[in-house]
């Protein structure tokens, strides 16, 4: 779409029922779709979202703005939602983040579930499909009863990506995650509720641009205080992508998604007698052997197992679910009518 004289492209910091919050050389603004836009959305996912560029017209009381289009998405996280309809469930994709370089996958070593290496595996195998380069946040390294123990397990699972552990309360705790972030970069935080996303975020930015609230003393866990995605643009250059904590990852991926997550059971796979191996009891099979010599974990083998069935009972639903689109409705039959005697 060219961009004429009136129209200018803005980038959207924040959408809530379709109305949008955007940034663009003008300022500030918001935003809703135009009528022919939303008449040419079918998906929830054709509409803008947080990190989406989008073209606008501001309009003439200089305090709102019309979106008429959608520019190309570098690159896409989303997550998989199901909806219910009457009796039928259907999912659709859910998008956290658009043109995203870099995601931080943040989990915290205080003992307070927030240290969930398959939880991690998940946001892995999401960031492998979106297109973005994973990061690894250990947060509250200072809370960890043994650290190195830690790091050990997430370099177990990590396929390669960047790990660091650190204290983002701590003067200079964030410094390692400043070279992530630059003029022209854009680093989404994903990880639950109460793992540190939002003092991360003012440690980067210098400043309190992010509220947080106290620990709770119970379970030393920060409570819950972002609520939506938010794009925030730093005086210092690049932009971070705050998101409300997921408690459910359910994937959005192709199969391929998984060979980078779980890269070391793909190669060993690759030798098993039958290409269509399940990996349970199949003679020949290399992964089992690899499992009963522990060269891999049965965690690790489980959770592969199932990320990969989960994706592909995915991919089928939505298969069907477009099969059903293109199928001419069912008509009701009518009753035959009774001869009248």
């Amino acid at each position: 779409m060219e961009l004429g004289d009136e129209i200018i492209p803005a980038r959207v910091s924040r959408n809530s029922k379709h109305i949008y919050h955007v940034i663009c050389e003008k300022g500030k603004f918001i935003a809703r779709v135009s009528g022919a836009f939303r008449h040419q959305a079918k998906e929830s996912s054709d509409y803008p979202s947080v990190g989406d560029w989008v073209p606008i017209k501001i309009g003439s009381d200089g305090l709102e703005g019309e979106i008429r289009g959608l520019l190309p998405r570098r690159t896409v996280f989303s997550r998989q939602a199901v909806s219910a309809s009457g009796t039928e469930s259907k999912s659709y994709e859910q998008i956290v983040a658009t043109n995203v370089d870099v995601t931080f996958l943040i989990a915290a070593l205080d003992g307070a579930r927030g240290f969930n290496l398959r939880r991690i595996e998940r946001y892995l195998t999401l960031t492998s499909n979106s297109g973005a380069d994973p990061v690894i946040l250990l947060n509250k390294a200072d809370l960890s009863s043994d650290l190195e123990a830690d790091l050990e397990q997430a370099k177990s699972i990590a396929a390669g990506a960047p790990i660091h552990a650190i204290c983002a309360l701590e003067e200079g705790g964030v410094e390692p995650l400043r070279q992530y972030v630059g003029d022209g970069k854009t680093v989404v935080l994903l990880g639950p509720s109460g793992i540190g996303k939002s003092t991360i975020i003012n440690g980067i930015a210098g400043e309190e641009i992010m509220r947080t609230s106290e620990v709770r003393k119970s379970d030393s866990r920060g409570r819950h205080t972002t609520t939506w995605s938010e794009l925030l643009v730093l005086r210092s250059g690049g932009v971070l992508i705050d998101t409300p904590g997921l408690r459910d990852v359910q994937l959005w991926s192709d199969e391929s998604s998984i060979g980078k997550t779980f890269r070391e059971i793909i190669e060993i796979a690759e030798n098993c007698r039958f290409r269509n191996c399940n990996h349970s009891t199949e003679p020949g099979c290399t992964v089992i052997e690899a499992l009963e010599s522990g060269k891999i974990s049965e965690s690790r083998l489980t959770s592969y197992k199932k990320q990969k069935k989960e994706i592909i009972d995915s991919s089928r639903r939505r298969e069907l679910g477009e099969k059903k689109k293109h199928e001419p409705p069912v008509r009701p039959r009518r009753k035959a009518q009774r001869k009248k005697r």
